[in-house]
């Protein structure tokens, strides 16, 4: 038996895709612990019984968010194999806890297995990055191994609604639950053949995508000056689905701005996007990290749960931290 744990987003799913196209399992002897993308806090659902004498593998989820339940496990007799680009500001050695943690800016968890795997399965690397807004790094690994634009088209495009798919409240919203994409995913040789096959999960996806962010353009900015551009959500399953695509789309379309995506909950209290410039892709993850329900990487954070009264007082934040940061700069 082997237990997976992966982030419900593009860079989760497509790490794991890589890992077991090249270290395949008997799905029966294989349990899959996943979510939407908000949802992090993932290996406490591993019980220390389930866990004792088994591999563990967690993938593109903070391990700061897991720290407690990662040592109850390895006290239980668990080998954990743990890859991940978000803080790791708790990381500790022991002898069966394996890391491959880097919390570079232009990097993601499928590069980092991309790595670990020597390229084995390169082209879902590529479509992860794609998906996680990295498109520098997407860019230049496909220029490596002489992709044409088409190819990275395709590429792109599957990563792109792979990750627009793990956005949501709860699984309701999405079109596929995460652990039901992955192995729908894992059934075709290549990411090439996902895009080509009309009745793979891309033709949904796809649909579904150009509805909601049809919706999302019509959103009036909240701010929109030198250092911010924020847009408000309402509480729709659309609008929980697109946030994080709309943040992504929008910070490649305004690359010296941060980007603010605040979308209303539920409950009346927000979820908020943040996208760091993409010309000082540094401090989502401080900013956002200062409140509680907050956290994320270099690159981009969010908070889970936020006052929306309180809403004024975070752009302000935002603003104040990357004026200064850019001054820094110059």
């Amino acid at each position: 038996m082997v237990i997976d744990v992966f982030n419900g987003d593009a860079d989760g799913i497509l790490s794991l895709v890589q890992l077991r196209k090249c270290y395949p399992v008997v799905p029966a002897e294989q349990r899959l612990i996943t979510g939407v993308k908000r949802d992090i806090s993932l290996v406490k659902h591993v019980s220390p019984a389930q866990a004792a004498g088994v591999l563990v593998t967690v993938l593109d989820i903070s391990f700061d968010k897991n720290v407690y339940d990662v040592k109850t496990l390895l006290e239980a007799g668990s080998k954990i194999f743990y890859c991940d680009h978000h803080q790791a500001k708790t990381l500790f050695e022991h002898a069966h806890l394996t890391t491959l943690i880097d919390t570079s800016p232009a990097v993601c968890t499928a590069l980092l297995m991309n790595q670990h795997l020597n390229g084995a399965q390169v082209l879902w690397a590529i479509a992860a990055a794609f998906g996680d807004g990295l498109d520098s790094s997407a860019e230049a690994l496909a220029a490596q191994w002489g992709l044409s634009a088409l190819e990275q088209d395709k590429l792109k495009s599957l990563g792109v609604l792979v990750n627009y798919n793990g956005y949501g409240a709860h699984e309701a919203d999405l079109f596929f639950p995460p652990a039901e994409l992955y192995r729908l995913l894992m059934q075709y040789e290549s990411p090439f053949a996902v895009v080509d096959d009309p009745l793979s999960p891309y033709a949904q996806l796809e649909k579904g995508y150009n509805s909601d962010l049809a919706q999302a353009r019509h959103a009036s900015p909240l701010l929109n000056d030198d250092t911010v551009l924020a847009v408000h959500l309402a509480d729709e399953p659309w609008a929980r689905r697109i946030s994080g695509t709309l943040g992504n789309i929008l910070a490649a379309e305004n690359r010296r701005k941060a980007i603010v995506i605040a979308t209303t909950n539920q409950d009346g209290s927000l979820t908020i996007s943040l996208r760091a410039p993409k010309e000082n892709p540094f401090g989502a993850a401080e900013v956002c990290g200062q409140f509680v329900t907050g956290g994320g990487r270099e690159g981009a954070a969010g908070i889970n749960n936020f006052p929306s009264s309180s809403l004024s007082y975070f752009l302000n934040t935002v603003s104040e931290f990357y004026f200064n940061s850019c001054r820094e700069l110059l």
